[in-house]
């Protein structure tokens, strides 16, 4: 095997999402990155898995927990060192995932039909069945831009008027009925398990958050699909409820009264703005958020509604933190529809690939399975490089996902844990007359002992098959058991779903939907850790997926360490698009005005759902003989997905997603 150069000027490990925007950070500025990750997918914990992908992976979860086979003989990297150096070994296992749990409640017989959503041509050889549908409804995938244009404007036309007090919104129209569904059994679903795509901590974007801001200003939004968040929900009085966010929802819901609705109004108005009237809340700044909210004479219901709906925090947070959360809610109002989140199409792990995809068009160099053995620092505690295969890497810095690193590079002294479910349904928690993407919060009761986030999307978002529904639920980690890992989420569950069949209830209209399948386990959470205490010179640590619903944590980490490495470079700068790149024409490269256009995006992955900068023996192939720049397959097909149907960006003709076929997207001025 050939092997990698000996000198990089970033070595980066691990493909979670801070990792991957440092990545794409430092080749934009022209920089050397080598990008490494021991698993033979993108994303580490931040991944998204067909469904048989998915089942290796619990697999593969369930033998990092065994007993390592012995010590790791120090004596075979001597020959590496260099006079006053040392080598800390690193880990080759994750151990961030525990307590995993599969519980299905689909039957095995008898075999009914399969439902209509099957396709009969379809076998466990068949062709990706993640493709995008080719009818679209509203809701279908929006470009992220200043100006919205073609479905998504008429998406905006319809839903975004948050200034007419007049507007005829169905915003608290009762649920409809839940249709009686074919029974699924274990065939059915299996016929239609390619269609899934699980992810491991699914987040979803504020509008005028900062990876939106980012996704616009570096160009990369163009590598996804968008889109909106189009329901958000709480559960409030024994019941679930639609919560009112904008101006026209106030004013057109039936779940509060007038003298309410003129409480919230005022409220919402005075939160957009609260820091140019600081004397309403002078005195409450540290005091609890819920304290100012009565001092506001505001009823227990628009309290209810604001803590656990709109600034979505514990009771016990602070006044300032509250109008802050409450304030970046309402700002995101409006900018690409009547809701303030925006979630990828195919799953979360689509936004690190995007950052992957950057990296590779300026030469970054991608290895998965690959592993650092360990990390050499001279007597200055300095990093100096890695040693993987036997072979010995430079670097001027090294950033790595936290579990990579040396157990002497950080303390695990009481973490944090977050204890997640991945279910699947046969129906939705607020069934409507179109397919909805929902957030639901569920505030702590007697039963759950902290808030439980709840995120359900359906075959529109391409993560299931039609009929079914796939939901993410999550809380901080309250009841720790070695075994039991659906503990803290087990109340949340049985509120939300039955796993009998309740066809005979009479009153359908609460009835719940059938729980047919779940996946429970905790998962570490290092964003609370401090991860450059013992951190050698030169090497930086990041986090796996937090608590928040959104990114703003990975993307703030990610600053801060390119900011740290490159002061005073630009972070991420606008990336061209690629009919805009000029090269030089290979046949007579450097005569003058001799310049042919990129007219093909560039893909950062092969047909096998690896980055295919490496060749079949895993070897960097960035470029080939004649210096074209190699990131894309050998038909030029953009394609992010495997032959098992992951992540599939593209269709068989190799079209490039919505917003790189139909349009350039453009920087957002605001």
């Amino acid at each position: 095997m050939e092997e990698l150069p000996n000198y990089f000027d970033v070595i980066i490990v691990g493909t979670g999402m801070p990792e991957c925007i440092i990545a794409a950070a430092a080749a934009r500025i022209g920089k050397k990155v080598l990008h490494l990750d021991r698993n033979g997918y993108y994303g580490g914990d931040w991944a998204s898995f067909s469904y048989d992908k998915f089942l290796e992976w619990m697999d593969d979860v369930k033998a990092s927990l065994e007993p390592d086979c012995g010590p790791i003989q120090m004596l075979q990297y001597a020959p590496f060192l260099e006079p006053n150096e040392r080598i800390s070994l690193c880990p080759n296992k994750s151990k961030t995932i525990r307590n995993l749990v599969l519980k299905s409640y689909i039957k095995d017989s008898p075999d009914l039909p399969v439902p209509a959503t099957a396709n009969d041509s379809e076998n466990d050889n068949g062709d990706q069945s993640t493709e995008n549908n080719t009818t679209e409804e509203e809701g279908s995938a929006l470009p992220l831009s200043s100006e919205i244009v073609g479905e998504a404007a008429e998406q905006v036309e319809d839903n975004s008027n948050t200034d007419s007090e007049n507007q005829e919104i169905d915003t608290n129209s009762n649920p409809q009925p839940i249709p009686v569904h074919q029974e699924w059994t274990t065939s059915a679903f299996m016929e239609n398990r390619r269609k899934f795509n699980i992810d491991l901590a699914p987040k979803i974007m504020f509008s005028r958050g900062s990876l939106v801001e980012l996704l616009i200003t570096s160009n990369i939004a163009r590598y996804a699909e968008f889109q909106c968040i189009t329901r958000i929900l709480v559960y409030t009085n024994g019941h679930i409820e639609q919560v009112p966010c904008s101006r026209a929802d106030v004013f057109s819901t039936e779940n509060v009264n007038l003298v309410e609705k003129r409480m919230l109004m005022k409220f919402m108005n005075f939160c957009s703005k609260f820091e140019e009237q600081s004397a309403d809340f002078v005195g409450y700044e540290d005091k609890p958020f819920v304290e100012f909210l009565k001092s506001q004479k505001l009823t227990s219901n628009i309290q209810h509604y604001i803590i656990h709906a709109i600034a979505m925090v514990d009771e016990s947070c602070s006044t300032l933190q509250g109008l802050k959360a409450t304030q970046k809610f309402l700002l995101s109002l409006g900018r690409y529809g009547n809701s303030p989140f925006l979630c990828t199409c195919y799953g979360s792990a689509e936004l690190p690939q995007c950052f992957c995809r950057l990296c590779a068009v300026y030469e970054g160099m991608y290895y998965l399975k690959r592993q650092v053995d360990g990390i050499f620092t001279d007597q200055e505690n300095k990093c100096t490089g890695i040693v993987s295969r036997g072979q010995r890497i430079g670097c001027e810095w090294l950033v790595m996902e936290s579990t990579y690193s040396p157990v002497n590079y950080y303390t695990l002294s009481n973490p944090q844990r977050i204890s997640r479910a991945i279910l699947i349904s046969d129906a939705s928690v607020y069934p409507s007359e179109k397919r909805e993407n929902i957030l639901l919060r569920l505030p702590p009761t007697s039963g759950m002992k902290s808030a439980v986030t709840v995120l359900e999307f359906n075959s529109k978002n391409y993560v299931c098959p039609e009929d079914l529904c796939k939901l993410k639920m999550w809380c901080i980690c309250v009841v720790v058991l070695q075994s039991n890992s659906s503990e803290d989420l087990k109340e949340a569950v049985e509120l939300l779903f039955t796993t009998e069949n309740t066809d005979s209830v009479d009153d359908k209209q609460n009835q719940k939907p059938k729980l047919l399948w779940s996946v429970y386990f905790n998962q570490l959470d290092t964003s609370t850790i401090n991860l450059d205490e013992d951190c050698p010179t030169g090497v930086f640590l990041t986090s796996n997926p937090d608590l928040d619903l959104d990114y703003e944590h990975a993307v703030k980490q990610a600053h801060e360490i390119f900011e740290a490495m490159y002061p005073g470079e630009e972070f991420l700068p606008r990336s061209p698009d690629p009919e805009d790149i000029l090269i030089e024409m290979h046949n007579n490269p450097g005569d003058e005005g001799e310049c042919g256009k990129i007219e093909n995006d560039v893909s950062s992955m092969d047909g096998d759902g690896e980055n295919n900068t490496a060749d079949e023996d895993g070897e960097n192939n960035t470029a080939d003989k004649d210096g074209e720049n190699n990131t894309a397959d050998k038909d030029g097909e953009n394609n992010t997905a495997n032959k098992d149907g992951e992540n599939n960006t593209a269709d068989e003709d190799g079209d490039q997603n919505a917003q790189e076929s139909s349009e350039a997207i453009a920087n957002d001025e605001n």
